[in-house]
């Protein structure tokens, strides 16, 4: 029995379509050195803090499956966010988020800088830089810095200029003194000197190189309102008010922006007029006439 030709040409016609099926399935989208992406969609901030938690600071983004939503963050422009199952306690959603900086590419793997924030149930939000290589599937945490939180060194004025990536952290009065090299104090957060998460005193500037590897302290900002002495709270600290009276000396001579020569000399100051203030001269002994 013969088929009919209309008959043949539909079942090629049929088998030409199923050939063809998979290549016709949607391609990867490839992803562009120097844009933090995966499969041409910004890397998941769930995927990051999985790296940031990790005990091999290596993470195979191919394999990551996570059923949370990624989104910008309409407060902060540049950045992605995602956010956690609530807390039923504190009724409050945990959360991570970054903003991605690209470096050079060196060796086929990208390099990339990335200033994240996260709360975790934390009273404020914590803030770090991590630095990020990417070669495929495979993302690597290459170094972590220090975390902040508020004004105890909270990260502001992320931006890459070049190969160079610039910050600032926000600095309470004992975080201002530590970054003094020549005026060693042993100072007590929280005994001697205020910390709170509304102590912002100042700011300081660094620059870290990509292409160096190398990190440079640049410069403080003191921030231009004067410090006030408060009852029944800075006599809670044992140096605050002398500290309150050498920042607003500074501040109403103008000496706001202080190299680092000049945050040594600031802590000098400090040392000398409040930790170790110059013992009073004895009066002449009276003479026998």
């Amino acid at each position: 029995m013969r088929m009919s030709r209309a008959i043949l040409t539909a079942a090629f016609a049929a088998l030409a379509l199923f050939a063809a099926a998979p290549a016709c399935k949607t391609p990867v989208p490839a992803d562009v050195p120097g844009e933090f992406t995966f499969h041409g969609v910004a890397v998941h901030p769930a995927a990051v803090k999985a790296l940031y938690r990790s005990t091999t600071g290596l993470i195979d983004l191919a394999a990551f499956q996570t059923n949370l939503e990624a989104r910008q963050w309409e407060d902060q422009p540049g950045w992605w966010v995602a956010e956690f199952e609530e807390d039923p306690a504190s009724g409050r959603s945990p959360f991570f988020a970054y903003a991605a900086f690209a470096g050079p590419i060196s060796g086929g793997a990208e390099t990339y800088i990335l200033s994240i924030t996260f709360n975790e149930g934390e009273p404020a939000d914590v803030d770090n830089i991590v630095l990020l290589q990417k070669s495929g599937n495979v993302l690597g945490l290459v170094r972590a810095w220090t975390e902040g939180s508020a004004c105890d060194g909270g990260i502001l004025a992320e931006r890459m200029e070049g190969d160079n990536f610039l910050y600032a952290r926000d600095l309470t009065p004992a975080a201002l003194l530590a970054l003094s090299i020549d005026a060693r104090l042993e100072i007590d957060p929280h005994v001697d000197l205020e910390a709170t998460s509304e102590s912002c005193f100042a700011s300081a500037s660094y620059v870290y190189s990509l292409t160096q590897d190398r990190e440079d302290f640049v410069s403080v900002r003191l921030y231009d309102e004067p410090a006030q002495d408060e009852k029944g709270r800075t006599e809670r600290y044992r140096y605050q008010s002398c500290f309150n009276r050498i920042f607003n000396d500074y501040l109403a001579r103008g000496k706001t922006a202080l190299t680092p020569k000049e945050v040594d000399e600031f802590a000098a100051r400090f040392r000398d007029e409040c930790v170790k203030p110059a013992a009073p001269v004895p009066a002449p002994a009276p003479v026998d006439k």
